[in-house]
């Protein structure tokens, strides 16, 4: 499934739910060096949700997959939530994906 990173959709309670990572060949991706800290803390994270069954990677040539976990970040306000697909590690470390600073931020700010 592909969202634009920072795509807003309506959540429930009159939260606003913040796409990042939901990547796909169709469009491309900001790439770079993610900071180590962020990657570090995405893995301490736990998912929440189970959606959908199993995700393989689009980019790679083998057969990377994994069931396809939604991670949930609390963002820039107090009615934003990030939604991240647990794949986003593997985007980062494996692919280059850089998120948008905005989200790479809020992760270094995370538990402070």
């Amino acid at each position: 499934m592909y969202f634009k990173d920072l795509f807003e959709e309506k959540g429930t309670y009159d939260v606003i739910k913040v796409k990042i990572g939901w990547l796909d060949p169709i469009a491309p991706y900001q790439s770079g060096e993610c900071p180590k800290e962020v990657v570090e803390k995405l893995k301490q994270l736990k998912p929440v949700i189970h959606t959908k069954g199993w995700h393989d990677c689009p980019y790679c040539q083998n057969a990377t997959s994994s069931k396809q976990y939604l991670i949930e970040v609390p963002g820039r306000g107090k009615n934003i939530m990030y939604d991240i697909p647990e794949m986003i590690i593997h985007y980062i470390e494996e692919h280059e994906y850089l998120p948008p600073q905005e989200f790479i931020d809020t992760i270094i700010n995370l538990n402070k």
